[in-house]
């Protein structure tokens, strides 16, 4: 807990905190909403900002204070859950720190100061925020998958040896762990899009060109992360599901080299959402080759024990699971057409 002689402490370093530019790293998440002490860390925060009087020096305290509001979100998911209260006070506090950066330089922007070096400063710390809040969203969907093959595993164990009232216990908590993913993409996708908005204030005062290059640069870092997931996941992804992602692409960099900066954002950003649905293929084949598998071995062990009716009911099932991941598959390759997903 951070004491009042701390905190006074603290305000000693505000002028190297508030005017030299460090890369935005996540720090200690300290104390964080759910602690009835936290309102010491908003006094702290107050006071600093108080004895901060250069308008950068303001701006950039505000995306440290993002980065601590991140430490928080990943420490309150790692321990309390995405149910927790004090998510929605870390995530609402988050998009206020970047909304108040975007509106600092906006204001110098109003009267007639140059704030294109501190704008495009002030994105890069955002794309910085924005890609440590992924990443801390991002572990936490993973241990939850990690929770999810655990209770398979047991609910498999649980079936072997009869015993129905495990399984329906096992199957209702992990019923549970799906319905924390869900909420999880739900909170994930609401504070993205939160933070797309407060950014696109600051997007607005840079240069048009280093607005596009950015697109297209963030549409191949995506193409390449559902790359390194498929291969993570034993996923095959056929060149063909990229069909609709490489066409728009390379129009976006066709407008560029003709510099048209608005029109290649445009394309690369579109390029970008078309990623989702091969995201969403890839997810399926997954889920159908996982069930297949596991039917599979579910049905060996039946034959091995003589039970021939289970392991006939298996062998239907296999089928329908063969019969899933085909369609699955067709989904991934057909993933890239140039059809409107809706």
């Amino acid at each position: 807990m951070k004491t009042i002689k701390s905190i006074l402490i603290s305000l000693l370093f505000i002028p190297v905190v508030a005017f030299a530019h460090e890369p935005v790293a996540l720090p200690n998440a300290g104390l964080t909403p759910e602690s009835p002490f936290y309102f010491l860390d908003k006094l702290e925060e107050t006071l600093r900002e108080f004895f901060t009087f250069n308008p950068e020096g303001k701006a950039r305290l505000q995306i440290t204070f993002a980065a601590e509001r991140i430490a928080e979100i990943k420490i309150i998911l790692e321990t309390k859950g995405v149910n927790a209260k004090g998510l929605e006070v870390a995530q609402s506090r988050l998009q206020e720190h970047l909304g108040n950066a975007a509106e600092i330089v906006i204001k110098q922007k109003n009267k007639g100061k140059d704030v294109s070096e501190l704008a495009k400063s002030i994105s890069e710390d955002f794309d910085a925020n924005k890609e440590a809040l992924k990443q801390a969203f991002k572990d936490q969907k993973r241990s939850l998958e990690a929770k999810e093959d655990e209770l398979k595993a047991k609910i498999r164990e649980a079936r072997r040896a009869g015993n129905t009232a495990q399984v329906e216990a096992l199957l209702k908590e992990l019923g549970e762990i799906k319905a924390q993913k869900e909420l999880l993409e739900i909170k994930e996708e609401e504070q993205e899009e939160a933070l797309e908005q407060e950014e696109e204030k600051i997007e607005r005062e840079m240069e048009k060109k280093e607005d596009a290059e950015k697109a297209i640069k963030e549409a191949e870092e995506e193409k390449q992360e559902v790359l390194d997931e498929a291969a993570e996941e034993g996923v095959s992804v056929p060149a063909e599901a990229f069909e609709k992602f490489d066409k728009l692409l390379a129009q976006a960099k066709e407008l560029f080299t003709k510099e048209n900066y608005v029109g290649a954002k445009q394309l690369a950003k579109q390029a970008e959402k078309s990623l989702e649905k091969v995201e969403d293929a890839i997810e399926d084949l997954d889920e159908a080759k996982e069930e297949e598998e596991e039917l599979k071995e579910e049905q060996e062990e039946r034959a091995k024990e003589g039970a021939e009716k289970e392991a006939e009911r298996l062998e239907k099932e296999q089928e329908k699971a063969k019969e899933a991941a085909r369609r699955a598959e067709e989904k991934l390759r057909d993933a890239g057409n140039d059809e409107e997903d809706d």
